[in-house]
């Protein structure tokens, strides 16, 4: 939805910066900008939706963030930002922090004091502020560069695949330029040659191998590596499974093993764990993916491929590595494998056996439902049967993620969505709000705890207000789950951390919206109905979780563990 904005008054003598940087922007082939406008930016922002940029409002700048790292991790789209000078950016740089460290090409307009001015209310040092958490900060300072500049800040945005934040003083915005007769600029990030020798030695070692598995993360998603990494797969006779921000990749393939992790299926883990040879393509390999290092045999000879080389043995030490784009590392393994035989691998009637009767949903457990209360992991499965599939499941933080990435599934990666990476909680539903914009066709599906949703309650008005359908899954304990859990073990009082329970299904009736309160399967019953009326709308369900319940990969990762 764009926004009703009146149209700038034009000059047909001169361009100023403002028209300049929307012109660059436009031209880079920017496709959104979400933000909220504010006296430092509501010109650049009205001069982009006159290029045909589609600018959403937001109700925070930190939900403008969230809304656009989503939206440009699902796309791949230069995305933008708009957000005023002072509070406007500092409001924002959560959602700025997560976006650096989930490699989002964002490039975020920060409108900025008159050049010098110290004095200012809106007065603060910008650059140290974007520095301190690792995005790139850049200046407009010459209005005869505006074009270039803001080019260039776009470039690196997508190049480096990282936040750029592009300052725009307030003066030099409204300096005058000859007219700019600009035209896009293609951008083309150059990936790595590949090792010669080191490409042989692992070709070599991927013969000898009897168990291959082939790990997928976020960087194979990045290179759209799904085909190629299932060809080789197919011709190794390899597993395969992925890190939990590449969850969907492989989706409906037979020999997937889902999630590598702690939210990985008993079938998942025990498969790992006998796997001789590990290919960890786009994978950091961290203690959330190999489950504290438990999850991976000492005997087996682990791989990593990654672009950047600065990434690979960062977490644990590696066997091989080699530095290449996944896609390309993929293909060029296949290539020098053309005229090998397919390989049996390990893709055998017993391990099959494996995957299909200890798989999450098959995996008994002592249900923790009571009168008061639903068993999450019940509500999970029950609510996975009634919505559409095709969906796109965004995930915020807390101790509920793993009964979501168990029980929920999603149709490809595109379907799956965890903006966790700076550990904040609060972003999720403003990233549903950027899923929904980005694809309508889908039901986007918002998993949150009641303590990150109510950070972020400000965007449920949005969401209503863009006629968005999403269906918004509040795992309700009333409380900070992973401290209760965390500290109360070890003998320290919860109860900062636990609060009174909030009514979400009233509160989404007073935005607009519909909801339920859910105690048990058979209070889903408005949920399916909603569904079959074709699930328009927004629709909460307030799930009434059981407060007891500690999640095993909480205690299992978690415990003691210096957070």
């Amino acid at each position: 939805m764009t926004s009703p904005l009146l149209r700038s008054p034009q000059s047909s003598t001169a361009s100023t910066v403002w028209r300049e940087v929307a012109a660059a922007i436009a031209d880079m082939g920017a496709k959104r900008c979400f933000g909220l406008v504010g006296g430092a930016n509501f010109k650049v922002t009205l001069a982009l939706t006159e290029r045909g940029v589609a600018y959403t409002a937001a109700r925070h700048e930190g939900g403008a963030v969230s809304m656009a790292d989503v939206a440009a991790r699902l796309t791949r789209d230069l995305t933008v930002v708009s957000v005023t000078a002072g509070p406007g950016l500092t409001n924002a740089i959560t959602g700025i922090g997560e976006a650096v460290k989930s490699d989002t090409p964002l490039l975020v307009l920060a409108g900025d004091v008159v050049l010098g001015d110290k004095h200012s209310a809106f007065a603060f040092n910008q650059a140290e502020l974007v520095h301190s958490v690792g995005a790139i900060w850049l200046q407009i300072a010459d209005p005869l560069t505006a074009y270039e500049d803001a080019r260039r800040a776009a470039t690196l945005a997508l190049k480096h695949r990282t936040a750029v934040v592009l300052s725009l003083p307030v003066d030099v915005q409204e300096m005058e330029v000859g007219a700019h007769l600009g035209k896009r600029h293609p951008v083309v990030t150059a990936k790595p040659p590949l090792d010669g020798a080191r490409l042989e030695e692992l070709v070599a070692a991927i013969r000898d191998a009897k168990r291959p598995l082939i790990l997928a993360g976020h960087g194979a998603v990045v290179a759209d590596a799904e085909p190629l990494l299932i060809e080789l797969a197919d011709r190794i006779g390899a597993l395969l499974a992925t890190s939990i921000q590449a969850h969907g990749m492989f989706a409906g393939h037979l020999w997937t093993l889902g999630i590598a992790g702690g939210f990985s299926s008993p079938a998942a883990a025990e498969l790992i764990a006998q796997s001789d040879m590990i290919l960890a393509f786009g994978m950091s390999l961290n203690m959330w993916t190999t489950k504290k290092g438990k999850l991976i045999s000492e005997y087996a000879q682990l791989v990593q491929i990654d672009v950047e080389k600065g990434r690979i043995g960062v977490h644990r030490p590696v066997d091989l590595e080699l530095e290449g784009d996944a896609a390309a590392v993929a293909g060029a393994v296949l290539g020098a494998l053309k005229n090998d035989a397919p390989f049996a691998g390990w893709r055998t009637p017993e391990t099959a056996a494996i995957m299909e009767t200890k798989s999450n949903r098959r995996m008994p457990y002592e249900d923790s439902g009571t009168d008061e209360f639903i068993d999450p992991r019940t509500l999970s499965k029950a609510l996975d049967d009634i919505l559409p599939r095709d969906r796109t499941v965004v995930v915020d933080g807390g101790h509920f993620v793993g009964w979501v990435a168990r029980y929920l599934s999603v149709p490809d990666y595109r379907g799956w969505c965890i903006p966790i990476a700076f550990q904040s909680i609060g972003l999720g539903l403003a990233g549903a709000i950027g899923a929904a914009v980005t694809q309508p066709e889908r039901l986007t599906v918002l998993a949150a705890g009641d303590g990150g949703f109510l950070m972020s309650i400000a965007e449920l008005e949005t969401a209503v207000r863009l006629k968005k359908r999403i269906c918004i899954f509040i795992y309700n304990d009333s409380a900070y789950s992973a401290e209760v859990h965390h500290f109360g073990p070890e003998g320290y009082a919860p109860g900062m951390a636990q609060f009174p329970v909030t009514d979400f299904a009233a509160i989404a009736r007073g935005y607009g919206a519909d909801g339920v309160v859910v105690r048990s399967v058979a209070d889903l019953e408005p949920v399916r109905r909603w569904v079959d009326a074709g699930a328009q709308g927004v629709f909460v369900v307030d799930g009434r979780i059981n407060p007891a319940l500690v999640a095993d990969w909480y205690r299992d990762l978690f415990s003691g563990a210096n957070l």
